[in-house]
């Protein structure tokens, strides 16, 4: 019963954590190394671009990560059943969407995406008061946390900002579609299902 005791302030501390990543562990088992935000393999000189594929001890998939330039632009794992388990999504080296399954492939709601959503209206924010303003960016990310849930953003983007054409803004919402996984062209991979929106 004491043991209890001594996990109870443990708990705490996590729970408290106001500086907790929204980035996705890596795996203990990767043979790339991070410099300066980019990719390589160990003692080279050049980004890495590639795929990296695992398998369970069954043979079937268990985690992809495919790099261009060294930059990651995905990231997913399956459980060992075959049912996906999680995925991320990335752009410029941020994390764009994540979605998570549990073992019966039911959609699950990640507890740090009001964070994410958080990180990428900033950004947005940051784009459209450049000097000059990059209203195309600006917007992309408006629309990658809107998707992701973000209210405000929802609202904002009812109507396309001054500075901005009505093709430019469509651009970047079939951008930002395809950047989520939500083309509908591709059929059969992970990114068909709904992103774990808070509702």
């Amino acid at each position: 019963m004491w043991r209890f005791f001594l996990l109870i302030p443990l708990w705490f501390y996590c729970g408290c954590d106001e500086n907790f990543s929204t980035e996705p562990t890596v795996p203990s088992n990767l043979v790339l190394e991070q410099r300066e935000g980019l990719y390589f393999k160990p003692k080279e000189t050049s980004p890495f671009s590639g795929t990296i594929l695992r398998k369970h001890k069954n043979g079937k998939q268990s985690f992809e990560a495919v790099y261009s330039n060294g930059l990651k632009l995905l990231q997913r794992s399956w459980h060992n059943n075959g049912m996906p388990s999680d995925e991320y999504r990335f752009h410029e080296g941020h994390i764009v969407v994540r979605r998570d399954w549990d073992h019966t492939g039911k959609i699950q709601t990640w507890r740090k995406l009001e964070l994410l959503t958080q990180e990428q209206v900033v950004r947005a924010a940051q784009y459209a008061t450049n000097k000059p303003p990059d209203l195309q960016r600006a917007y992309l990310w408006f629309h990658i946390a809107a998707a992701n849930g973000h209210l405000d953003s929802r609202q904002l983007l009812r109507n396309p900002p001054e500075g901005i054409t009505q093709e430019e803004f469509t651009k970047v919402k079939l951008k930002a579609d395809q950047l989520l996984g939500n083309d509908s062209k591709k059929s059969g991979n992970l990114t068909d299902q709904n992103a774990s929106i808070k509702r």
